[in-house]
């Protein structure tokens, strides 16, 4: 049995390994962190340090500047955010919501990292670099959209404009729903995401029914 003192001693080194062997994932880390906690105003290279028990020499040894660093933060927050969504190749209706719920604030680890999320927005607009991600995140997110409305029988450019509306009207649902959180319940967020969905499969039937009319 390991001593209480060894134990310390030993978690204490694999502690200090970590930060050795992982300072950018530390860093990009203490980004998300400030932007959740604190919000964009308090996002300076001294905070980040702070929050990540780090110096400021670190930091700029890895990034020139807090633009390249929060660029990091945002390709590393997406990187995490994406891998564990499973976005469906056909026209299944729960499945599209199963993966658009991964992005819902739907409980505290959501819309913490959604909070985030809304920090590198606004930052966004004054970053070229920064707009660049997401416009590489909106162009993932549509295509993953377009590419299960495109097997309901849509024209590619159709399906692209079906998708983009649908992107634009579930950040809005994001942002009311972290802005007024008791009155966009879970229940309510998922309704209306479900929504959502629904209408593009009810233009689908319309669609179909126009043309079996011209039979």
């Amino acid at each position: 049995m390991v001593a209480p003192a060894e134990a310390s001693e030993k978690q204490s080194e694999e502690t200090m390994h970590d930060a050795i062997k992982n300072p950018i994932e530390r860093i990009t880390d203490a980004v998300c962190d400030v932007l959740a906690e604190q919000g964009v105003t308090a996002l300076s290279m001294r905070n980040v340090a702070a929050r990540a028990d780090a110096t400021i020499g670190l930091i700029t040894h890895h990034f020139p500047n807090r633009a390249a660093m929060v660029k990091a933060a945002a390709r590393a927050s997406w990187r995490r955010d994406a891998a564990g969504v499973v976005w469906p190749e056909t026209a299944d209706r729960d499945a599209v919501l199963s993966a658009v719920k991964s992005f819902l604030p739907l409980d505290a680890v959501r819309r913490r990292r959604l909070s985030v999320w809304i920090g590198y927005w606004a930052l966004a607009q004054h970053d070229p670099d920064l707009h660049e991600i997401h416009d590489e995140v909106h162009t993932a997110l549509r295509g993953h959209h377009q590419r299960w409305i495109l097997t309901l029988g849509f024209a590619s450019e159709e399906a692209q404009r079906m998708a983009d509306r649908l992107c634009v009207s579930l950040d809005g649902l994001m942002l009311y729903a972290l802005l007024y959180p008791d009155h966009w319940t879970p229940e309510r967020q998922l309704e209306a995401a479900g929504g959502m969905i629904d209408d593009i499969f009810a233009a689908c039937a319309r669609r179909q029914a126009e043309m079996d009319s011209l039979k």
